[in-house]
C-alpha cells in the first residue's frame, strides 16, 4: 500500500500530493441476496429498524401511513389516506407495462 502526503485537510476533503488508483480485481461476485443483507445491516447500524412484517404493498402502505401520521402528528381519515395514496404514492397510471 502506498502512502501519500496530505497538502491540505478539512472536515470535508483532503488534498494529496499525488494519487494513483490501484486496480483491484474481484475474483468473485456478490449475490443480490448478500448485497441486500449488507444494505440492511448498514441501515440497522445507522439506527434504522428492520421491519420483517412488511410482506406486500398493503402492509408497506400501512407502515407509510403510520410513519407519516407519527412524523406529522396528524391522523388521516380513511378517505384522506385513500386520496393521498391514489394521487401521490400508488397512481394507477404509474404501473409497469
Amino acid at each position: 500500500m502506498t502512502t501519500y502526503t496530505p497538502i491540505a485537510e478539512s472536515k470535508n476533503f483532503i488534498v494529496l500530493d499525488k494519487y494513483t488508483k490501484e486496480l483491484m480485481v474481484c475474483d468473485s461476485y456478490q449475490s443480490e441476496a448478500d448485497l441486500e443483507q449488507e444494505l440492511i445491516s448498514d441501515l440497522e447500524n445507522q439506527g434504522y429498524e428492520y421491519l420483517s412484517n412488511i410482506k406486500n404493498s398493503a402492509s408497506m402502505l400501512a407502515n407509510v401511513r403510520t410513519q407519516l401520521e407519527e412524523l406529522n402528528k396528524v391522523r388521516f381519515l380513511d378517505s384522506e389516506w385513500q386520496r393521498y395514496v391514489e394521487t401521490c404514492l400508488d397512481k394507477p397510471s404509474d404501473s409497469i407495462t
